[in-house]
């Protein structure tokens, strides 16, 4: 009994760095606020969290794209999550849109979400704006 004890405190220990390991890994991530001045890091990643429908006729066309006001922010990756079941229809996948700050100052970044090609001049014309600050 005691081996079978000690095999899952084990697991445990081991499910647990594992967890810390991802969390270290997006620790420095900082959650953008579009209903406030977000003051940031030079260093830091920052992440919008965004969803599109599961299923539904955008959910293979929709792209973001940004316009930085000046220029000091980049896009940099948008990692897509899908946490629903297989066998479950509809729903909605997670899009976390990754920013890196190129250097310093005070922007304002706009936030487009394209659902298709079909829709781009209409989607254009909706945008979220995020106003940045980025120190040393």
């Amino acid at each position: 009994m005691r081996t079978g004890t000690t095999w899952i405190i084990s697991l445990l220990l081991i499910a647990s760095c594992s967890n810390k390991d991802k969390e270290a890994g997006t620790s420095n991530w900082i959650s953008l606020r579009a209903d406030s001045t977000n003051t940031v890091k030079l260093g830091d990643t920052l992440v919008i969290y965004e969803s599109i429908c599961r299923g539904c006729a955008y959910e293979g066309s929709t792209r973001f794209d940004i316009q930085d006001s000046l220029g000091i922010i980049k896009l940099v990756d948008i990692i897509s999550t899908d946490n629903n079941s297989s066998d479950m229809a509809g729903g909605s996948i997670s899009q976390d849109i990754l920013l890196k700050p190129v250097r310093t100052g005070t922007t304002t970044i706009k936030l487009y979400k394209i659902l298709s090609p079909g829709t781009a001049k209409e989607d254009s014309a909706q945008f979220r704006t995020y106003t940045i600050t980025i120190k040393n």
